[in-house]
């Protein structure tokens, strides 16, 4: 698909050139930098003008000008780089709403964001995304949306809040400020050319627009027919091999680290022996609030890759000039004339640290890692409480009925973690019937797993889950990709109960409790998926959060691993409200051997 966009179209061409030839002043110059040139591969000595937020001339030493800048700034040799570019991420992940994200990811040197709000839409529809497009421009930081083509990731196979079709792809992407279809997860149904998917990939084919793709472990024909349907990126891989065919087969890999899952290393080397870094760049996925506040965004995927071995100069690349590639904007990326002046003056090209100054169109909007950015003035916004789950009344509704006359054992389903818990399997196991209910009692491998729809319909699941590590209690979210129905996992009932009641009145969040007791609640009030409170007062709440996760499952890994045990569109066996679901077959299984 051949993509092409300029981000600004209303850009006074005449006055620009009039710049270029030393006819009128620029805005400012900053002198005694080291360019990272993303064109060239290059890093030399410059000097960089800038007028109505576009770059007018890069001067290398010895090229003066005969009319200065309004303003002189000294970048103290210091490495210029153009703004960071996120191609893939969910906000929502962030636990913020989109302005306060913006207000910190800006700080560590992303300019510009390509978002996919499915979360918030599988909640709340269009109207949801519609916010996540107002909340977005609030902020300096250069806010697009994708429309999502997963709401649900698989009809049938969930229950959500919204349903979108082609109509509601299409309503999307004439929206200002959407720039293609996100990930389409719903690989089996691009392999098999479903009349959904091909109508939602339609919509994108007849605006010219990316189709953000989503194949993991998706190889051979697969692959192949993937691609002809539609889907041109990937940010899945979870192997070197696999980024390398995917590669081969003409996807852009967005090389992925988030607070899920961080295999970058893994990824890089499926790099190796190729000359050609052009198709790859990089995203973040999801990243939650106390994450970004200590380690960064796009600048942490930067900074892995290149102490795995990445060249630097590379590395930014990907982060700039690729992604922009990848989505046709024409002039992002880069810091040569006509390009947007998106830039960031770093110390060094680790980017383990902020930048000591950020620029977005030209205007200063970080200095010395403080947000400067001036702001509309602050909305107020209300929102309705989402969490409807009348079918648990009591702690009765969370057990795991055994069928009638199975006798004192059954053979029972166990989902347990095969990759970086991401991909599950299952397996029969006899386990002990109790009162009717199948008990895991002195089995500390062992746990139960709920999805219980959150939208009214009533609709229910309970599984047996071997090695998420909880010893006692119960921790539950309404953050459960990407239905966002309600989870929990937990070792009694009573306990997941009180979990129940706590995100019932909270209108949504996570929570953890234990011997009969609520431990903590983070509420997220937006939605059941973001708070309202700024990256700097949420970071300590989410650990408070992940304190009392680690006082009854001190092994986990991510407070968001909770959250992806729900979703469909991934190999091996998962849990939804609807049931238990092949996710290589998309059909159901039982939870009890026939």
């Amino acid at each position: 698909m051949d993509l092409a966009m300029r981000v600004s179209e209303k850009a006074d061409r005449s006055r620009l050139i009039q710049a270029a030839l030393q006819k009128i002043p620029c805005d400012f110059t900053i002198t005694n930098v080291k360019l990272v040139n993303t064109i060239t591969a290059e890093v030399y000595p410059a000097s960089v003008d800038v007028l109505d937020g576009h770059v007018v001339r890069v001067r290398e030493e010895g090229q003066e000008t005969s009319l200065p800048a309004k303003k002189i700034l000294d970048g103290e040799g210091r490495y210029l780089v153009p703004g960071f570019i996120d191609a893939h991420m969910h906000v929502e992940s962030s636990m913020m709403i989109p302005e306060n994200f913006g207000r910190q990811a800006v700080t560590w040197g992303t300019t510009t964001v390509c978002t996919d709000p499915h979360e918030i839409g599988n909640v709340m529809g269009i109207p949801g995304v519609e916010f996540m497009l107002e909340s977005g421009r609030q902020c300096a930081i250069r806010h697009y949306v994708l429309a999502p083509s997963s709401v649900p990731a698989v009809p049938g196979l969930e229950s959500t809040g919204a349903a979108f079709f082609a109509k509601e792809i299409g309503e999307l992407l004439d929206k200002d400020d959407v720039v293609g279809i996100a990930e389409i997860m719903d690989y089996v149904g691009v392999i098999q050319d479903s009349e959904r998917m091909h109508k939602i990939i339609d919509e994108g084919y007849k605006r010219n627009l990316l189709l953000q793709g989503h194949a993991p472990s998706v190889t051979g024909a697969d692959l192949a027919a993937y691609r002809i349907g539609g889907p041109c990126t990937d940010h899945e891989s979870n192997t070197a091999d696999e980024v390398r065919e995917k590669l081969r087969n003409g996807i852009h890999i967005n090389l992925r680290a988030s607070s899920i899952v961080d295999n970058l290393g893994d990824l890089v080397d499926g790099l190796e022996g190729m000359r050609a870094y052009d198709f790859v760049s990089f995203c973040t996925d999801d990243v939650h609030a106390k994450d970004l506040l200590e380690n960064g965004h796009i600048n942490a995927v930067v900074a892995k890759a290149i102490a795995h071995g990445l060249n630097p100069v590379d590395a930014v690349k990907m982060a700039t000039l690729n992604c922009a590639r990848e989505y046709g904007f024409d002039d992002l990326g880069a810091l040569a004339p006509g390009y947007i002046a998106d830039m960031q003056l770093v110390d060094d090209l680790t980017f383990t640290k902020k930048p000591k100054a950020v620029w977005v169109r030209g205007e200063l909007v970080s200095e010395n890692g403080v947000y400067v950015a001036k702001d509309p003035e602050a909305k107020q916004y209300h929102f309705p409480n989402t969490v409807n789950m009348d079918q648990i009344r009591g702690p009765e509704d969370l057990k795991l009925h055994a069928p009638e006359g199975c006798g004192d054992t059954v053979k029972t389903l166990i989902m347990e973690p095969v990759t970086a818990g991401i991909v599950m399997k299952g397996t029969y196991e006899e386990l002990p019937v109790v009162d009717g209910c199948v008990s895991i009692e002195g089995r500390d491998d062992l746990q139960f797993v709920c999805i219980a729809n959150r939208y009214g319909t009533g609709d229910i699941s309970i599984v047996v889950y071997r090695g998420f590590g909880l010893q006692e209690g119960a921790l539950a979210s309404t953050v459960s990709h990407d239905s966002h129905n309600f989870t929990v996992i937990y070792k009694n009932v009573e306990d997941a109960y009180v979990c129940v009641e706590a995100l019932k009145a909270s209108g949504g969040g996570m929570c953890a409790a234990n011997q009969g007791k609520l431990l903590y609640t983070l509420p997220f009030p937006v939605a059941g998926l973001m708070s309202l409170l700024p990256c700097e007062e949420l970071a300590p709440e989410i650990e408070k959060m992940e304190n009392a996760m680690f006082a009854i499952c001190p092994n986990s890994s991510s407070l968001l691993m909770v959250a992806v045990l729900a979703l469909p569109v991934r190999p091996g066996i998962i849990i939804t409200d609807k049931g238990i679901v092949n996710g290589d077959t998309q059909t159901f299984v039982s939870v009890f051997a026939d």
